[in-house]
């Protein structure tokens, strides 16, 4: 077979992504002629676990074996890595070439791979038996005990026999295959259907293993288990030829042989170095996990809903019962500033993240120029607030809910017109105006009730400014993959926006969560006058677009919570968690996260490098196309590249989203950023998804969430996500999924 062939489709498979890696050890991880690892594959484990990449272990050996594994590499990461107990938890053993399942359940004093599976079935084993009491006598009284040496894999506690294992005394290869084909004809005459037989190299010489476990099935059987998408686990061994022990795991595309191989031109590749020349053992084996496209997955398209969903009900648990604690130091700052009680949820309106006043509060205070704004009316309706049953929410349905309020539904769609944006501009214009007078004139600027309503001017000054950037966002990389540098004194475009953006949030936060915090009018004034200038600059921008018919991803209704005191506390908790001290450059994720950055570097001013907001086109954003993407297979390239990324090439980033539900576009956006030599180091998340929503996370073509990784990768997670129950069948309609909710709150838009 021609090796110019096989070199061609090595390199192309390279291309692929995994999200979790096979070994096998002996040969592949071990020192030449030693059941000893090597330490330079110790170290390469280290580095896997920490960047929270599941490990799985593929042997022949039994629980003794395993005994050997342990000792090899449990000292070592621990004591001289640091490897931590949960990335400890993220190895997995297959046992017997496949048919036990070795895990660490809860992991207790040094010990583990204290739990397991089987893997074969009951049926299997009991052949496994009958082989053994009916035949292997017949193997004895042909002297094969003069060949070699046989032994019997059992569970140490029930004593079932799982494997059967004849190790040759010499490599004579004639006797081997003679061996091979008398069990075989055995096998055959005793119609043992559950029976395979194996070659292998135990230091260095033949064996022969007689089991009930196929490494295929079982790899596919532990990619289910632990979550990743199937055939996204690479898989490496040393016995690739069609006898040999790795067969039937490496007979696949993602299948790599650091010695024997099939010589197949599209599976069980030979590692070649970056000259073409083949590679062997341990040293072939640290080649190609350098050379691998191996990154985390955080969404699981294959779970089991049944295991999910009571595992994802515990998490959910103990994020609620450990939330009281974390925001604790929250809370009381805002009480002490506000003089109220309830912390967050006495200023920030929980349902929907206004500013809020209570009625009583309203009624007691003075008539003055602040209460006067958010009094206006046109025919009887409140322009600027609304209201619920207890409070005033300084948001109104003229400015920050107006696009929500006019939308217009047209077969299904949603549809922003032109002249809804126009009438925002020209509602904002009059709301921002109308502000500064009712600020120039208001005095006890510090009162407590005062400074909620002039956190309302500041939270629709926010608005404003989210809306056009993203405006700016989608309106100028439509089509195109962005990853876009808003800090960049290069760019004009959005330094104006980002610089604004930046002290009014800055004012936000500190009149929060600053104590004692004064209030300067004059810096409130030039705020809110600088964000008037911006919104008026973008007026004329509508125009030459003649032929846009709806502007509803540049100008999108807010409909979900937000919830700048969420926000921030979200990110204040990630910071004190994450940082130490490091330098980060924060990325957040258009469209819901692009809030995020900002306030990171708000928080942390000197560690902050960079404020990145990452986009995508229709073809990878879009709903309905995302869910189809084969994520082993995406790379950001085939859907026009990522423009700006090259920039930040061989660099880490922390990425920041509103929500999480599926874990895919956090995955699409993982994956786009490693495409060009970019690493997420953690996620922050602001808002999780409640037990609610795990039918939308098994619907067809979807993902869950990776509950395993939340606070060990993935972040933030303080708040609830805003939606409600959906409690009958999703039904699918003309073609079309039914997302409404029970209540009719929320549907797909």
């Amino acid at each position: 077979m021609s090796n110019e062939k096989i070199l061609k489709n090595y390199r192309l498979s390279l291309e692929q992504k995994y999200n979790a890696v096979c070994f096998d050890i002996d040969g592949t991880l071990t020192e030449k002629n030693s059941r000893k690892i090597d330490s330079r594959a110790i170290n390469m484990i280290a580095n896997l676990l920490k960047r929270k990449i599941p490990i799985v272990f593929i042997t022949g050996r039994g629980e003794t074996g395993l005994k050997d594994l342990k000792k090899d590499i449990f000292s070592n990461l621990k004591n001289e890595f640091n490897i931590s107990d949960n990335e400890l938890k993220r190895m997995y053993v297959l046992t017997n070439d496949g048919a036990r399942l070795f895990y660490t359940s809860k992991y207790d004093n040094d010990d583990i791979f204290n739990n397991n599976i089987y893997i074969s079935t009951t049926d299997e084993l009991n052949e496994l038996k009958r082989f053994k009491e009916s035949i292997v006598d017949k193997l004895n009284s042909k002297s094969l005990n003069n060949i070699c040496d046989i032994t019997y894999s059992e569970d140490l506690k029930t004593n079932t026999i799982i494997n059967i294992r004849m190790v040759f005394k010499d490599n004579n290869e004639k006797l081997v295959e003679d061996v091979f084909e008398i069990i075989q004809e055995i096998i055959l005459n005793y119609k043992l259907k559950k029976i395979y037989v194996t070659r292998g190299i135990y230091k260095d010489k033949n064996v022969v293993q007689i089991g009930t476990a196929q490494k295929d099935k079982a790899i596919e059987k532990a990619e289910q288990i632990i979550g990743v998408p199937k055939d996204s686990m690479i898989r490496i061994g040393d016995c690739g030829d069609i006898r040999g022990n790795d067969y039937s795991m490496l007979n696949c595309e993602q299948g790599y042989s650091v010695d024997k191989t099939s010589e197949s031109i599209n599976s069980c590749f030979p590692i070649f170095d970056d000259n073409g020349i083949i590679l062997k053992g341990i040293d072939a084996t640290l080649f190609l996990i350098q050379k691998a496209k191996i990154l985390p997955t955080v969404c699981l398209e294959k779970a089991n809903k049944k295991d999910y969903l009571h595992n994802f009900a515990s998490i959910e648990k103990n994020i609620v019962l450990g939330r009281n604690k974390l925001l604790n130091k929250y809370n009381e700052i805002i009480n002490t500033n506000f003089n109220d009680i309830n912390g967050l949820d006495s200023l920030f309106d929980k349902y929907s993240g206004s500013i809020k006043i209570p009625m009583y509060e309203w009624e007691l205070l003075k008539d003055n120029s602040l209460k006067e704004l958010w009094s206006s009316s046109n025919n009887g309706n409140l322009k600027y607030a609304i209201r619920d049953d207890n409070n005033y929410l300084l948001r109104g349905s003229d400015t920050y809910y107006y696009f929500l309020s006019n939308r217009i539904c047209i077969n299904g769609k949603d549809i922003t017109s032109k002249e809804d944006v126009r009438n925002w501009h020209n509602n904002y214009l009059g709301f921002l105006k109308d502000s500064l007078t009712a600020l120039k004139n208001t005095d006890n600027i510090n009162d407590n009730i005062n400074k909620k309503l002039i956190l309302g001017i500041l939270d629709n000054c926010r608005n404003v400014l989210l809306t056009i950037l993203n405006h700016k966002l989608v309106s100028n990389y439509f089509n195109e993959n962005i990853l876009l540098d808003i800090s960049s004194s290069e760019n004009e475009t959005f330094k104006c926006i980002y610089k604004n953006l930046m002290n009014v949030e800055k004012l936000i936060s500190n009149i929060c969560f600053k104590d004692s915090f004064r209030i300067n009018i004059s810096n409130i004034m030039e705020n809110v006058n600088i964000t008037k200038s911006i919104l008026k600059d973008n007026l004329d921008l509508e125009n030459k677009n003649e032929e846009k018919d709806d502007y509803s991803k540049d100008y999108r209704a807010y409909r979900e919570i937000d919830n700048f005191g969420e926000n921030y506390v979200a990110v204040s908790i990630y910071d004190e968690k994450n940082n130490k001290n490091e330098f980060i450059n924060s990325c957040g994720l258009s469209y819901g996260g692009i809030e995020l950055p900002i306030i990171s570097k708000i928080i942390n001013q000197n560690k902050v490098e960079r404020l990145l907001l990452l986009k995508f086109n229709k073809e990878v954003s879009g709903y309905t196309n995302k869910q189809l993407l084969d994520l082993r297979k995406f790379n950001v390239n085939d859907f026009g590249g990522l423009i700006g990324a090259k920039d930040i090439s061989r660099s880490s980033i922390d990425l920041f989203d509103d929500n999480v539900l599926t874990g895919k576009t956090l995955q699409l956006a993982i994956n786009s950023l490693y495409d060009f030599d970019i690493n997420v180091k953690n996620v922050c998340i602001v808002r999780y998804p409640s037990i609610n929503r795990i039918d939308q996370m098994f619907l067809e073509n979807t993902a869950a969430v990776d509950y395993n990784l939340f606070f060990d990768y993935i972040y933030g997670l303080c708040f609830y996500s805003p939606y409600s129950w959906k409690d009958n069948e999703w039904e699918n309609i003309n073609g079309k999924i039914d997302y409404t909710d029970s209540l009719g709150i929320f549907d797909l838009n």
